[in-house]
């Protein structure tokens, strides 16, 4: 199958419940058993949270381990998950990076800049940076926060 029908296929098996319990999964970064991901994501019975777990398995993107727990076997963007990059095995908000960039940049020019002549350009600089930092930080928290679990 073709990539782009093949991720046609996954988005469209993605949502609701399996959409939660594959984002749950690839956020936690370790293998989680059905009754932990039932528990978690507050679903009705386990045989519910294993029904989307083999739909999951059968598209490829989950596996069991040797003692039965399921763990993300290929991440894909879908949804929610498409605000996150994977770094290692787990999920950090896109937004995380604007917002340590813009710190980073905060410090240097207060090191930098802190003997300057214009000391009203040096708190206008400060300030926005201190604000864009904060914003990207801001939403970077409101990110991670729809993760399921």
């Amino acid at each position: 199958m073709p990539g782009g029908a093949e991720a046609l296929m996954e988005e469209e098996e993605l949502h609701d419940k399996a959409l939660r319990i594959y984002a749950l999964l690839a956020a936690a970064g370790r293998p989680m058993s059905v009754r932990e991901i039932q528990r978690q994501l507050g679903l009705s019975s386990p045989s519910l949270a294993h029904y989307h777990l083999r739909k999951l398995e059968r598209l490829g993107l989950l596996a069991k381990d040797e003692r039965g727990q399921y763990y993300v076997r290929r991440l894909v963007k879908v949804g929610i998950l498409e605000a996150f990059f994977a770094l290692g095995r787990r999920l950090v908000p896109k937004c995380l990076f604007y917002a340590v960039f813009f710190s980073v940049l905060l410090v240097f020019c207060a090191l930098a800049f802190w003997n300057t002549t214009e000391p009203g350009l040096l708190f206008l600089a400060l300030v926005s940076l201190a604000l864009a930092a904060l914003s990207w930080a801001h939403e970077a928290w409101r990110v991670w926060r729809r993760l399921p679990g």
